[in-house]
């Protein structure tokens, strides 16, 4: 329980240990001492532009008002992350499913919002690309990859898995502040933060998109133990590894770089003991495991 500082006239006497200080003095009367330790904080701020309270004991934050309109009618504004909070696209990963390709041609506008409650400093921005009549869900789903990658990696955005080509899929995450939750919206009307809560855009195609928070549970754990095992009489390879807690099935992921993103995904495999079979490789490629559930998506890829 915090005391608080006492002052008094008569002479004291006063030792200094690191950040601990302790005062003694003589009560007039009491023949006895009184103690008191002064305050310092308590770890690190709960949010940014917190400052500790010598006389309170305790952080003093700024009030944190709403900024701007809330990107959705069922959005609920938290004082703690000092942000939006949107159920169904707001997480601090946020994966987008293309179900259905557009019906006709149209531009479509990405947003991406947040305000980073280590810094204070808003991560927003957005970009636009055309659509057409015809265009695949994959198509679509990569169009939404590569907008993200011209026009919001500057603030820290990323596409952490790409699975446009497989189940027209993509993660994306926010390297430079990856504790804040962010909000991802797609429109067809610039004005609109989002047009994907009501079923198909007016262009015809329909995304799904869904936020994951940091405390969502339970989280899969991190696989251990890739290695990959050659397979008599031909040049494929198996990459197998040991399976890990709360993971439903792996997700295989690849780079040339072995300081690359690992965002492109190769394949799913429902265990490490079976593993995933590796064709003919072109070139240098390296390769990542995670473990994936229906609560929590993608885990540590290791």
């Amino acid at each position: 329980m915090p005391v608080r500082r006492i002052t008094q006239t008569p002479a004291f006497f006063a030792i200094s240990l690191g950040f601990l200080l302790l005062f003694q003095s003589a009560l007039p009367g009491s023949g006895g001492a009184a103690w008191a330790q002064i305050c310092d904080p308590n770890g690190s701020p709960p949010r940014f532009g917190c400052q500790w309270s010598l006389d309170l004991c305790d952080w003093v934050c700024p009030i944190c008002d709403p900024y701007g309109t809330a990107p959705r009618p069922s959005c609920t504004w938290s004082s703690s992350l000092c942000n939006w909070v949107c159920n169904g696209y707001t997480g601090t990963e946020v994966t987008v499913s293309t179900t259905k390709g557009p019906t006709h041609d149209a531009t479509v506008t990405l947003r991406m919002s947040a305000l980073c409650t280590a810094t204070g400093a808003g991560e927003s921005c957005g970009g636009s690309f055309p659509v057409f009549s015809g265009m695949s869900a994959s198509q679509k789903c990569q169009a939404i990859a590569d907008a993200i990658a011209n026009d919001c990696s500057s603030v820290g955005y990323v596409v952490s898995m790409n699975d446009c080509l497989g189940e027209s899929t993509l993660v994306a995450s926010n390297l430079s502040c990856p504790d804040t939750a962010f909000a991802l919206g797609l429109s067809n009307d610039a004005g609109v933060f989002d047009e994907t809560a009501n079923g198909p855009m007016p262009d015809g195609e329909t995304d799904r998109i869904s936020g994951t928070l940091e405390s969502c549970t339970p989280k899969p754990g991190t696989v251990g133990n890739l290695r990959t095992v050659e397979i008599p009489g031909g040049t494929d390879v198996r990459l197998t590894w040991d399976d890990t807690t709360d993971a439903t099935d792996y997700v295989v992921f690849s780079d040339t770089s072995p300081n690359g993103v690992f965002s492109t995904v190769v394949g799913t495999a429902s265990s490490g003991v079976t593993g995933f079979t590796l064709g003919t490789l072109s070139g240098n490629e390296y390769f990542l495991v995670a473990g994936r559930n229906s609560s929590c998506g993608i885990g540590p890829k290791h």
